[in-house]
């Protein structure tokens, strides 16, 4: 057999040995993709409402940098 083949097959084994329910969703995630989100009327208005006071400037803002940057200060701590 060739190494996709044997990749494939030591893959399945170990889906079948798990137990693991989170895992379990992960695998299924990443061969089906992610279930489709819906979120209540009431969830949109409040992320649109954040959205605006970030565009209004009444909330601040961070970079990707600063966020990284912030969540390693507190994770050495």
């Amino acid at each position: 057999m060739g190494k996709l083949q044997d990749k494939r097959i030591e893959l399945a084994k170990l889906i079948l040995e798990t137990t693991d329910k989170t895992r379990l969703e992960a695998v299924e995630i990443a061969l089906l993709g992610a279930p489709p989100v819906s979120f209540t009327a009431q969830e949109i208005r409040a992320m649109e409402e954040l959205a605006d006071r970030a565009e209004r400037g009444e909330d601040p803002t961070f970079s990707w940098s600063e966020v990284k940057r912030s969540a390693l200060r507190r994770t050495r701590k």
